[in-house]
């Protein structure tokens, strides 16, 4: 202010410019700094563009320790058109890679399996070839640092060739197996008469029996925290967005207090006792893109009591938390469960063509052109005159994206 005062400026003036400096200081980039993102952001954009899926692996493996990131990125692969495939002891890498096309999952991504583990397994598989079934991979990856907890984790995520359930049934066989072999090895016997031959492998055969889907896919969610091979959402997620206004991963950035619409699957329920004595219930909802905790007191909760099951899929609607310790929660004021309707054959829509802009339904005819399909669509126009029903010519595919876009162009009422 004394320097603004000695180059004759106003007080008016440098007191506001020392206030405007004030509140810059939050955020405020200098040229070269500014610079330097721009350069980064054009850097990414142009591997996004351009390696999309060496991008998004190695996206993904940077966010590997954020539960709730790699379900995100991993949807996103999905959308993008990008396969991502589980982890494999003979395919995958330390962190996610691009083989043969299609992202695969990285050994260090499967729980209880640590960084050195990994790189002994894909070490090993460097030196001797794939890995034929659990015995062969027992004999020459170091058990003692691919223990136990990280051959069960690795086994449930179906990293390993063969059943799940065989392999589980026989690997404490085969662990003690590999551990005699250790004890073994370097040791001369007086039998061996100096020719050096090492004692066969003995490889028990692995039973064909395999659990059923729905096992199969928990034990992959609690290995890999999350559904690869298949999510028990994937055949209902276009008509779950249409009953949704908000995905899950998006509730971070929604305002304090919102009202938002979400879907998802009960993957945990717990409930307890508010002080008052009434019964609340905490609920872990999760959809493709990742997982919220519902909190649903006595009333939403009496009323829900029915519903609210373990992998259930269930439509809540619910206040925006975000005072819970930095984490996002949603507060239920309704829960109801998710019915699969037929596919649509037709598409009805709604306009008021009293107060819509001029040339809405050449629009829309536009719009529609752009997602192709099978289903008929009827707009419900209401006229100066009276309503009329008209019958567009072009058939649509009544997917999610194609709503969105309806509902930009026409309203959210406009879908019936």
């Amino acid at each position: 202010l004394d320097g603004c005062a000695s180059n004759g400026i106003t007080p008016a003036v440098s007191n506001q410019l020392w206030s405007d400096i004030e509140q810059a200081q939050d955020y405020a980039f200098n040229k070269a700094h500014a610079a330097c993102y721009a350069l980064i952001a054009y850097r990414t954009a142009w591997l996004r563009a351009n390696h999309p899926k060496e991008y998004m692996a190695a996206l993904i493996s940077s966010v590997m320790n954020t539960k709730d990131k790699v379900p995100y990125y991993v949807n996103a692969c999905d959308e993008l058109g990008i396969e991502v495939l589980p982890p494999d002891v003979n395919e995958s890498q330390v962190d996610f890679a691009v083989v043969e096309g299609k992202i695969r999952f990285g050994l260090n991504a499967v729980k209880n399996v640590g960084e050195m583990a990994c790189r002994k397994i894909v070490a090993a598989r460097a030196d001797g070839g794939p890995f034929a079934s659990i015995w062969d991979f027992t004999e020459r990856v170091d058990t003692q640092v691919v223990n136990k907890r990280a051959l069960e984790s690795l086994i449930k995520a179906g990293a390993l060739p063969g059943s799940r359930k065989g392999m589980l049934s026989v690997l404490d066989r085969a662990l003690g197996a590999a551990n005699e072999r250790a004890l073994l090895k370097d040791q001369v016997s007086i039998f061996d008469f100096g020719d050096g031959a090492a004692p066969e492998s003995y490889y028990e055969p692995i039973p064909d029996e395999e659990f059923e889907k729905s096992e199969l896919l928990h034990m992959e969610k609690e290995s890999l925290g999350l559904y690869v091979s298949e999510h028990p959402l994937s055949v209902v997620k276009d008509q779950l967005r249409r009953k949704t206004d908000c995905g899950i991963a998006e509730l971070e950035r929604r305002r304090d207090g919102e009202i938002v619409l979400v879907g998802g699957l009960v993957s945990t329920l717990k409930q307890l006792t508010t002080k008052r004595g009434e019964p609340m219930v905490f609920a872990t909802l999760e959809d493709l893109t990742g997982s919220v905790e519902v909190v649903a007191f006595n009333s939403v909760y009496a009323a829900a009591r029915d519903d609210l099951v373990q992998d259930r899929v269930l439509v809540v609607k619910g206040r925006v938390d975000h005072k819970q310790m930095g984490e996002t929660k949603l507060i239920a004021l309704e829960i109801s469960p998710f019915e699969v309707m037929p596919e649509r054959k037709e598409v009805r829509l709604k306009v008021d063509a009293r107060i819509a802009p001029a040339g809405v339904i050449k629009e829309l005819g536009e719009l529609i052109r752009r997602y192709p399909g099978e289903a008929r669509v009827d707009v419900d126009c209401l006229m100066a005159d009276g309503p009329r029903r008209l019958t567009l010519g072009p058939r649509v595919q009544p997917i999610a994206d194609f709503f969105a876009e309806v509902k930009a162009l026409l309203g959210e009422a406009a879908v019936l």
